[in-house]
C-alpha cells in the first residue's frame, strides 16, 4: 500500500500531513516542483492539464504501481478516535498508530470484497458518532480514501464530487464499501486556499450535483442545510445484507 498526497499550492500544510505519513508520495503539478522540493519527501509531477479530483485520481492510479493506494488530502489536521468514555475525542499523532489503523481498514475491505475503504467524515465530532453503527458499508468517502486494484475508474467529468461517484460505482458492482466510523481525519477542508479551491464555484457545484442526479437517480440524495448541502447515497438493504453473509 502506498500513501499518496495530491497537493496544490499548499507546501506548508502538506509538510504537516507528511508528519502523519512519513514516506508518503507527494503528487504536484510539474510547474510547482521547485516549490515542493523543500519537503523531505518523494515528489511525483503530473502534467498541468490534469486538474480536478476525477482526472487527478485516475492519473495517480495509472502511474502509481502499488495495488492499494491511499489518497490523502493535503490540508488534513490530524486523526481522532471518536469512541470511548471521554467527552472529548482523542487525537492520534503517532504515524505508526495511524498506519496500523489504515492497514487494518485495508485488510477488512479486502475481506468484505470491496475495492474502497475509508473513515468517518464528521471531522472528529463525537456528537455525530453512532455507537450502534461503528462500521458502515453504504456511504461515500472523501478527504482520505483507499483504493484497492484498478477495476473501477473515476469519472473525469467530475472535478469536485468524483469520490461520491466512485463509491457509488463500488456499491453497484460490489454492494459495499468499508468505512471505519470509529476514526476520523479532521481539517479545515473547504476553508483553505490552494488545493481544489480554484475549481469550486456555485455554478460548478450545481452542474456536478445535477450530473450525479442524472447518472444515479434515486440512489443519491441532496439535502440543503443551513450552510452546505448534505449528500447521501442509498443501497437496497436486502442486497447489502446478502453481500455481507
Amino acid at each position: 500500500m502506498r500513501v499518496v498526497i495530491p497537493s496544490r499550492k499548499r507546501v506548508s500544510s502538506c509538510a504537516h500531513v507528511l508528519k502523519m505519513f512519513p514516506g508518503a508520495l507527494v503528487v504536484v503539478d510539474e510547474s510547482e516542483l521547485e516549490d515542493y522540493s523543500v519537503l523531505d519527501a518523494e515528489i511525483m509531477t503530473h502534467p498541468p492539464e490534469i486538474a480536478g479530483i476525477g482526472p487527478l485520481r485516475n492519473w495517480i492510479l495509472d502511474y502509481v504501481p502499488d495495488e492499494t493506494v491511499f489518497m490523502v488530502d493535503d490540508d488534513l489536521g490530524g486523526m481522532r478516535a471518536i469512541v470511548g468514555r471521554t467527552t472529548r475525542s482523542a487525537v492520534i499523532r503517532d504515524p505508526r498508530a495511524i498506519g496500523q489503523i489504515i492497514t487494518n481498514a485495508e485488510y477488512c475491505a479486502r475481506k468484505t470484497g470491496t475495492p474502497v475503504f475509508g473513515f468517518n467524515q464528521n471531522n472528529g465530532d463525537v456528537r455525530k458518532f453512532r455507537g450502534q453503527d461503528p462500521i458502515t458499508f453504504s456511504t461515500w468517502i472523501g478527504s482520505a480514501i483507499g483504493v484497492i486494484g484498478r477495476e473501477l475508474r473515476y469519472d473525469d467529468n467530475l472535478l469536485l464530487r468524483a469520490d461520491i461517484d466512485y463509491c457509488l460505482q463500488a456499491m453497484l458492482h460490489h454492494r459495499v464499501v468499508f468505512v471505519d466510523q470509529r476514526f476520523a481525519f479532521y481539517g479545515a477542508r473547504f476553508d483553505n486556499v490552494g488545493g481544489n479551491a480554484h475549481m469550486r464555484s456555485k455554478e460548478r457545484n450545481a452542474y456536478e450535483m445535477d450530473y450525479l442526479k442524472r447518472k444515479w437517480g434515486k440512489w443519491i440524495l441532496f439535502i440543503q442545510g443551513k450552510a452546505t448541502v448534505r449528500i447521501f447515497v442509498r443501497v437496497k438493504r436486502r442486497q447489502l445484507l446478502s453481500r455481507l453473509r
